[in-house]
């Protein structure tokens, strides 16, 4: 799994996502009483950060770049699992895939794993929950 793909995964964790929101609210925090130059431009920073962590903690979400496409709020909100994971990306949308849609199994276990895996299964890749999906699936490295 590269770097783009452990981004993503941090991306699409709620605790992920909190956490980061709340060390960037610490740190415009401090810098608003050390640096008094830019007063102004921390609290709007600060203003910007509260509304992000109270879309996240009332768990809503919108794809910003599907609203300007569309216009539509409705469109482009995104869906949150059961377990906390959003579900950015079309990749990960609910619809149903299966393994027919994949030529390679490492192709179909990429996809399980970047929505979430073992304990996000929304495509249902993952018949016997064991972790690895699309098993009859050729490999495209085979030994």
């Amino acid at each position: 799994m590269g770097l783009k793909d452990k981004i993503g995964q941090l991306r699409r964790s709620k605790n992920a996502r909190l956490t980061l929101i709340i060390i960037l609210l610490i740190i415009v925090a401090c810098l608003y009483f050390f640096w008094g130059k830019a007063k102004i431009m921390l609290i709007g920073l600060f203003v910007v950060l509260m509304l992000a962590l109270g879309l996240e903690v009332s768990e809503n979400d919108w794809d910003l770049g599907t609203l300007v496409e569309t216009g539509s709020l409705s469109e482009s909100k995104v869906e949150q699992t059961e377990n906390g994971t959003w579900l950015i990306g079309d990749d990960c949308k609910k619809e149903k895939l299966n393994c027919s849609n994949f030529e390679y199994q490492e192709d179909a276990q990429d996809l399980f794993e970047k929505c979430g895996g073992k304990e996000n299964d929304i495509h249902g890749l993952d018949g016997d929950k064991d972790g690895k999906v699309c098993e009859a699936l050729p490999s495209a490295n085979p030994a």
